[in-house]
């Protein structure tokens, strides 16, 4: 990582308290950085607090729900009161879903949408404003390898999130001019509780995935690639070689996805 680029930024993070939320979290306290942490639970903001004491003074908690608009207008209402300004806006917070399309339950796929696509629409919604009036800002968003290379029962998670992948896009043409950048990171599978919270179908242990990274690990590779500007993130060497044989051999790439799937069901 580059030698005090985090130092004295102010990060606003959404997801903060657990998984790959938290490990970036810690990292950037441990840089220097100042970092609005946001959940909606008020125990879990607790024991973020209690876990970080040593890092007190750079770390401000805020207990916002992403799916509510005006809890999102108001965690910028709160940063310009009590911090005055912003560097970077994470959008990490996230709900998993695993079903097959046809079985897919509308309500869980509203709720997956509610937070993975609204939930951040409306962090980046009112960050934009926030950070056009100070004339510079860097959007990252958390999305999913699976936008890039979709695979069986994981649709209604990997549509919320290839949505925000374009919201972004778009997003990033707008806003050049203004001195704001936008970035997307596409994380593959991740060892946290994540798949164990998810809605709909219980993941199986031994479901396929190209790699699986720490929290800490993806975190690291993560804030790299935001150092650099990186428009697209991968956090590992497999992923993004992946990423490009499928926009190369689109064809060849989903026999590869159908024949590692149907090997997998019948061990």
């Amino acid at each position: 990582m580059k030698a005090n680029f985090w130092l004295n930024k102010t990060v606003i993070i959404t997801g903060a308290t657990s998984g790959l939320g938290k490990a970036i979290t810690k990292i950037l306290l441990e840089k220097g950085a100042k970092v609005v942490a946001i959940s909606r639970s008020e125990e879990s903001l607790k024991g973020l607090k209690n876990e970080l004491v040593s890092f007190s003074e750079n770390l401000f908690l805020i207990k916002a729900d992403v799916t509510v608009k005006k809890d999102c207008k108001n965690t910028f209402k709160i940063v310009k009161d009590k911090l005055k300004t912003a560097d970077l806006l994470i959008n990490n917070a996230g709900v998993g879903l695993r079903c097959e399309v046809e079985e897919i339950d509308e309500i869980d796929l509203r709720k997956v949408f509610d937070t993975n696509f609204f939930g951040a629409f409306y962090m980046m919604k009112y960050g934009i404003s926030f950070f056009k009036k100070i004339g510079k800002g860097t959007i990252v968003n958390i999305c999913s390898l699976g936008v890039k290379r979709p695979v069986p029962f994981t649709a209604g998670y990997t549509a919320s999130k290839a949505a925000l992948s374009t919201l972004a896009d778009a997003a990033r043409l707008e806003l050049k001019k203004d001195g704001i950048s936008v970035l997307c990171a596409y994380p593959g599978s991740i060892s946290t509780d994540f798949r164990k919270n998810a809605l709909g179908k219980p993941y199986p242990e031994n479901e396929v995935r190209l790699s699986r990274l720490s929290p800490e690990i993806a975190a690291k590779r993560i804030l790299r690639g935001i150092e650099k500007g990186k428009i697209e993130i991968y956090t590992s060497k497999k992923d993004y070689l992946f990423v490009l044989f499928t926009r190369l051999f689109p064809k060849l790439s989903e026999r590869v996805v159908e024949k590692a799937f149907a090997k997998n069901r019948n061990n």
